[in-house]
């Protein structure tokens, strides 16, 4: 299960003519444990990756299509990858361009390998993007001249383990958006003005049963401390809370476009909280507790899509049956059995495509960490198989959380 949702603040608050800042955000849930980092990819970089000298890749030769990246790219990847090459779910370019792959399953149906030519893998699928193209009309473009190819779906007799179901949201620093599923053997797009995309079933069935939820609005009569009336939150009576797709999707549609309602200067929320309208005015610096238009967007977004993914771990169970392949023990008839965590987020990422800069918070850690794209000389990056990476899930070694201990506690007399 995953989430992506978009939005935008302004960039200069108090402005006569604003100019918006774009930021999107996603959540990655799946059971189990998946060792993922993140990748610095050069410009100039040579596509398909090259496998290892004794790799008996099964995916070797799904790419027919060669390139060169006009443009390096920041994303994750997994790093114990069966294909042997890195495979991005998630990234963003030099130029503010960003790609996630979300699960959608059951529909997705890639055209068969050795069909149609300049093919591209699903699992190269989101590096030909992040590495070719600025904007996502040029994108749009382009998808007419590949052909994206994958294994076929298992069927109730033959399963495929090569086969991972995927849909992706393409959004650039213009907050233009594009969703690409893969129905029939064919890529079918289409336009996302708010950037919200989840799983099943497909977006154009997601996009017609959101219309449902016409009386859901951000605004309320009265603050919520005042307790009377109509409270903040009072027009979102209704919400869907599950964590399933479906009113993941609603949840993000609903929720991402309260920021966008208001004022499109700042004035009187940025800088947050509340423009600081105060008598005297704060002097400069602000006081602690300010927040300007990027830190407020990066962090909105983030809470944003924490919010709608309500996955975290263990709070999704699923039946494990007490077998005799899993347990060593003899089979019982009726089969009992136990408490299996399910899916949980390991990771949400914000993607700034104003800034071009690139947050991750993995599972059990509530820090972001930041990777700013315009400090990086892509140019110069080392190439794979030498590309700079960092450890996503897990962490080892990291800090998760920030102790204010030292400045709060008294020392302790020997």
């Amino acid at each position: 299960m995953c989430t992506n949702l978009l939005i935008s603040v302004p960039s200069n608050p108090g402005s006569t003519d604003p100019v918006p800042m774009y930021v999107s955000a996603r959540a990655l849930e799946l059971p189990g444990a998946l060792a993922q980092s993140v990748y610095v990819m050069a410009s100039g970089q040579q596509w398909p990756l090259p496998l290892p000298p004794s790799s008996n890749s099964p995916v070797q030769g799904w790419t027919t299509l060669g390139w060169t990246s006009t443009y390096g790219f920041v994303g994750i990847a997994g790093t114990d990858s069966w294909t042997s090459v890195p495979t991005f779910n998630d990234g963003i370019n030099s130029e503010g361009l960003s790609v996630g792959a979300l699960w959608l399953a059951p529909g997705t149906e890639y055209a068969p390998l050795g069909m149609g030519t300049n093919q591209v893998s699903f699992y190269d699928f989101p590096a030909w993007i992040l590495g070719n193209f600025a904007t996502v009309e040029e994108v749009r473009t382009a998808l007419d001249e590949i052909t994206v190819v994958g294994p076929p779906p298992p069927t109730a007799t033959e399963s495929s383990p090569l086969y991972v179901p995927l849909h992706y949201i393409v959004t650039d620093s213009t907050g233009q958006s594009l969703v690409v599923e893969f129905i029939g053997g064919k890529a079918i797009h289409y336009a996302s003005d708010r950037g919200v995309l989840t799983n099943w079933p497909t977006y154009d069935w997601h996009a017609t049963n959101v219309k449902n939820y016409f009386n859901l609005t951000p605004f309320g009569t009265a603050t919520s401390p005042t307790g009377a009336g109509d409270p903040g939150g009072g027009g979102l009576l209704g919400l869907p809370g599950d964590p399933l797709s479906v009113s993941r999707f609603v949840k993000a549609w609903v929720l991402s476009q309260g920021i966008g309602q208001l004022p499109a200067n700042g004035a009187g929320w940025l800088p947050a909280p509340g423009g600081f309208d105060v008598t005297p005015p704060p002097k400069n610096p602000p006081p602690p507790g300010y927040a300007g238009p990027e830190q407020t967007a990066v962090t909105v977004a983030q809470q944003l899509v924490q919010i709608c993914m309500g996955t975290p771990y263990g709070m999704l169970l699923v039946k494990v049956e007490n077998s005799p392949e899993t347990t060593g023990t003899p089979a019982t008839d009726p089969p009992t059995y136990t408490p299996g965590y399910g899916d949980y987020t390991m990771w949400t990422t914000v993607r700034d495509h104003t800034n071009r800069k690139y947050y991750f918070n993995p599972a059990f850690s509530g820090l972001l960490t930041q990777v700013d794209l315009t400090r990086i000389d892509f140019a110069t990056t080392p190439s794979y198989p030498n590309s700079l990476n960092v450890p996503v899930v897990p962490q080892p070694g990291v800090q998760w959380c920030l102790d204010a201990t030292p400045q709060l506690a008294a020392p302790v007399s020997s």
